[in-house]
């Protein structure tokens, strides 16, 4: 019947977005601040993913950002597909919570802690079932509102500790088996985006670009709109720009011990010259912005010296992309 498929949909939308606006961008990563009564909205919804505590869940995800493709990363790729996804939960690995001191203050963190497996069973099974009492079917409600609702929601997420250290493009850092995938972000709320992530992981967004489908982002920003959220930390474009560059320049050096490179020595080495440069008048110009109050006059004529300067750089990104395209038609 109609209500099942809705309830499906909505309580999918309430625990995925407790898991990425509240366990991952404000727990995990602190990306933005909120109120105490915010956290316990999202400690709720997050709790109905049934995806363990907030500190187990921090504790493991941190790890896993410092520990990252090692031994000590709980979920790491090198050990497989199967591991990353879902084994390393199978395993049972005794991993200590540790690295979360600053969450343990809060109400709803304490709260949780006391009372986990109470709120988590209640929302995730007992819950809908009480839905489907109200039309007469208590057993399609733990079906689909419960069983099947907690399942889709654990392997969209865990399809981002796999799939997105597995199949994508690394724009921004390859030095990290992390991955951006604009197909895993729509069932993931915007999580797709994990090299970007991995890169700048305190940054309340994963999808930078506006097109990005990231409705956690949104949601957050929407937020703040109404001082319900606040403090949205975000990377520079100065340090976006930088990161994109280094990696194409990286790209092109790793191809060229393969290729013969020597017809496009100096049109990089030209090219990279105007970026420097560039990059360097846009983090001046951009620092001197985030000095100016809000109602400084002097705000629209930096917007446009920095959207000029942001338009350059971009000129020699794309310069710099031709000749890693030319050079790889050559293998």
């Amino acid at each position: 019947v109609w209500q099942e498929p809705v309830m499906l949909i909505v309580l999918w939308f309430l625990a995925g977005s407790g898991i990425t606006i509240g366990y991952h961008r404000l727990f995990a990563h602190k990306s933005f601040k909120t109120y105490p009564i915010i956290e316990w909205i999202a400690m709720l919804c997050g709790s109905m993913a049934l995806q363990n505590s907030i500190t187990k869940w921090c504790s493991d995800h941190r790890r896993h950002h410092t520990k990252l493709d090692t031994e000590e990363d709980p979920y790491s790729i090198t050990k497989g597909f199967f591991h990353a996804h879902i084994g390393w939960i199978l395993k049972n690995g005794n991993y200590i919570v540790e690295n979360v001191s600053d969450l343990q203050k809060k109400s709803a963190v304490k709260f949780q802690n006391k009372h986990y497996w109470k709120i988590s069973l209640f929302l995730s099974f007992i819950l809908p079932v009480l839905i489907g009492f109200i039309y007469d079917r208590p057993l399609g409600g733990l079906l689909w509102g419960g069983i099947l609702r907690v399942t889709m929601v654990h392997h969209f997420t865990f399809f981002i500790n796999s799939l997105c250290h597995y199949v994508g493009k690394k724009d921004y850092d390859l030095n990290t088996s992390a991955k951006d995938s604009w197909f895993m972000a729509l069932f993931t709320f915007g999580e797709g985006y994990h090299n970007y992530h991995h890169k700048f992981q305190w940054d309340y967004r994963n999808g930078i670009k506006w097109y990005n489908f990231d409705p956690s982002k949104w949601i957050i920003k929407f937020l703040s709109i109404f001082k319900l959220t606040y403090s949205l930390r975000k990377a520079s474009d100065y340090n976006i720009f930088k990161a994109k560059l280094d990696t194409v320049n990286k790209k092109i050096s790793e191809l060229s011990e393969t290729v013969k490179t020597d017809q496009y020595k100096n049109r990089i080495s030209r090219i990279m010259d105007r970026a420097a440069n560039n990059l360097s008048m846009l983090k001046k110009i951009e620092s001197k912005y985030n000095m100016l109050g809000k109602k400084d006059s002097n705000r629209s004529k930096y917007k446009k010296e920095i959207k000029f300067y942001k338009l350059e750089v971009q000129r020699s990104l794309s310069a710099l992309m031709v000749v890693f395209i030319n050079m790889k038609s050559l293998v």
